[in-house]
């Protein structure tokens, strides 16, 4: 799901400070990023400010930005912030908190300029997810989310920015933006305001960079990867189909013309102590660690399914409070329902639907949602109370989104083809909302139910209340079933055993306290290492097939022998043979999908319009 985008710059030159005529101040923000001229790991910012006709104003920062869900005060990491009039007097500043600065005779405000430090090894109080950071690596790589460098004015976010890079010539720029400028030193980027612009991150760094065409949509794919481990072709190559069928799901055509993924890969720990992603509309930016490349790309893929499918929603359907959204007090809107949880269902409904994956292992995808949701979060809790207060009170129940609200996607899905007849669903409800609002057209937040109603049935509106404005858990007996999936929240079966030990990664004993019957006639013991079972050897790889195949042909009673290396009272190796019989034992499986096999005639043409394109 990464995108190559058009516009890369490359760029070395450094354009002078020294011009002969001063910048023309207009109804333009007009920044210099200066790539060039890296001290103390800061980059110096330079700003021809608009015209102000105020007294006293204030310049900001922002405290969240759209899509973090979280409180990082960007501000924080701007140093050395003065203003001064077109002849050069400086002008009083003061420092209001970690994102704003008052600035007085803002009247005869001409220039600011202050330096950036990067967020990326930066000391201090809760570091921020490194996808929504920034990062200064000089001579190396610069990720540059523009909410980290750049500020603005109380009042003057709706005006247009220009933003000059000037860069070395070995480097490249990724974006989604075009460039402006044919210098091969400077990039130019011109936005009609301050939302766009937070909205539209780079990467600069020596190229490795893909494209991929789908129709008339280029997609740019980027990666800096310290050590070359992960190359952009390779991504590439594994992404083209993913984007495919994702263009298929939307109907076949795209509706924006350039994507970004710009992919950081760390050979450092992460200082958040997390790997991820973070959205924009036309882009998303990753960090995740360095690894050989084939490991890295089925999580990768993961992820930028989730991602691309954002260029729908919040970019075409969106609420006012993110079309207007106020970076220094921010009100969130109450449908993250929708942004996320809609977002992360269809990143893995398309899959199965155009045969990228199977039926069973999309069961599997919804069996663990499920089971995060409602083992660690509160899974009766309001969804919009949810959304509306996920800044501060309900900020530990936000990774909900990405289950529960995967699943209120589900059920509307299966709901919708149900009163159809099969023939209306998700993906087209998604369709109608975005002709109906659109990029310029954002909703109110209390009228988006209402609206969905109005295009399909009423009992889609009482869904909406009861189950995602509501305190209910979802109806998901009820709903699977109309697809011919069994569901059940507690099942107990009895299936052979190899013990009820718990095993770490490298089939070591780490927990024996639920050791069941045939454990204990086993005799494991903490710390026995797993290395053979009736006489086949078993690693960490072919474990789960061994012991399948085994279980496959076994009848009770039948002889065990577990061969584990245990370690004697010198610490010297030994191998030990557990001998006991296999047998059933009771086992309780949790959130328990399955394929009816009796399904009806109905329930199977349902199931069919829903998972198969």
């Amino acid at each position: 799901m990464k995108k190559m985008l058009l516009a890369l710059w490359l760029c070395p030159a450094f354009m002078g400070m020294g011009i002969a005529q001063p910048t023309v101040q207009n109804g333009t923000y007009q920044y210099t990023l200066d790539l060039k001229n890296v001290r103390n790991d800061r980059i110096s910012v330079e700003l021809i400010c608009p015209a102000i006709d105020q007294n006293e104003l204030n310049f900001n920062f922002p405290k969240t930005v759209p899509g973090t869900y979280s409180v990082d005060d960007y501000g924080r990491y701007i140093h050395n912030l003065t203003a001064e009039d077109a002849a050069g007097n400086a002008l009083t500043v003061n420092r209001l908190d970690s994102n704003r600065w008052q600035v007085t005779n803002a009247a005869k405000l001409y220039r600011i300029r202050y330096d950036v430090e990067d967020s990326f090894d930066a000391a201090g109080r809760h570091a921020v997810f490194e996808p929504a950071g920034s990062n200064i690596e000089e001579r190396l790589n610069y990720l540059i989310n523009t909410h980290c460098f750049f500020g603005y004015f109380d009042g003057l976010t709706r005006v247009p920015f220009e933003v000059s890079v000037l860069h070395e010539a070995d480097f490249f720029g990724s974006t989604a933006l075009t460039d402006a400028d044919a210098s091969a030193t400077r990039d130019l980027f011109k936005l009609s305001s301050y939302n766009e612009l937070a909205d539209s991150p780079m990467m600069y760094c020596r190229p490795d960079t893909a494209t991929v065409q789908l129709g008339e949509m280029e997609v740019l794919i980027s990666i800096y990867s310290p050590n070359r481990m992960i190359k952009a072709d390779y991504v590439a190559t594994h992404f083209r189909p993913l984007l495919e069928i994702q263009r298929q799901y939307l109907g076949g055509k795209m509706p924006v013309k350039r994507y970004a993924f710009l992919i950081y890969v760390s050979d450092k720990p992460s200082l958040s102590g997390g790997w991820g992603a973070l959205e924009h509309s036309l882009a998303s930016v990753y960090f995740i660690p360095e690894q050989e490349q084939e490991k890295a790309i089925g999580s990768l893929k993961d992820v930028a399914a989730h991602e691309f499918f954002h260029i729908i929603t919040p970019l075409f359907i969106h609420a006012e409070e993110i079309h207007n959204f106020d970076f220094i007090a921010p009100k969130m809107s109450q449908h993250l329902w929708l942004y996320e949880g809609v977002t992360e269902y269809c990143a893995h409904h398309a899959q199965v639907k155009y045969g990228m994956t199977t039926e069973e292992t999309y069961l599997n995808v919804l069996r663990n949602q499920i089971n995060i949701s409602r083992q660690y979060y509160n899974d009766t809790l309001s969804f919009t109370e949810m959304s509306r207060n996920v800044l501060d009170e309900h900020h530990s129940q936000f990774g909900n989104v990405y289950q529960k609200g995967a699943l209120i996607g589900l059920c509307l899905d299966i709901k919708l083809l149900e009163l159809s007849g099969g023939k209306y669903d998700l993906q087209r409800l998604m369709r109608d909302l975005s002709k109906f609002y659109g990029v310029e057209k954002p909703f109110r937040d209390d009228e988006l139910f209402p609206k969905i109603t109005a295009l399909t049935y009423p009992e889609i509106g009482a869904f909406l209340q009861r189950y995602v404005a509501g305190r209910e858990r979802l109806p998901l007996t009820e709903v699977l079933a109309k697809v011919g999936i069994q569901f059940e929240a507690v099942q107990r079966v009895q299936n052979f055993s190899m013990g009820g030990i718990g095993l770490g990664e490298d089939l070591s004993v780490v927990n024996v306290s639920k050791m069941n019957a045939v454990g204990k006639q086993l005799g494991y013991l903490l710390n026995d290492k797993i290395v053979r079972i009736n006489g086949t050897d078993v690693t960490a790889d072919n474990f789960q097939e061994v012991t399948q195949a085994l279980y496959a042909k076994a009848k009770e009673g039948d002889k065990l022998k577990v061969s584990v290396e245990r370690k004697d009272a010198k610490g010297r190796k030994k191998i030990h043979h557990l001998k006991g019989t296999l047998q059933k034992v009771e086992t309780v499986r949790y959130n328990f999908l399955g394929f009816d096999a009796n399904a009806t005639p109905q329930q199977l043409a349902l199931r069919k319009a829903w998972l198969k394109a």
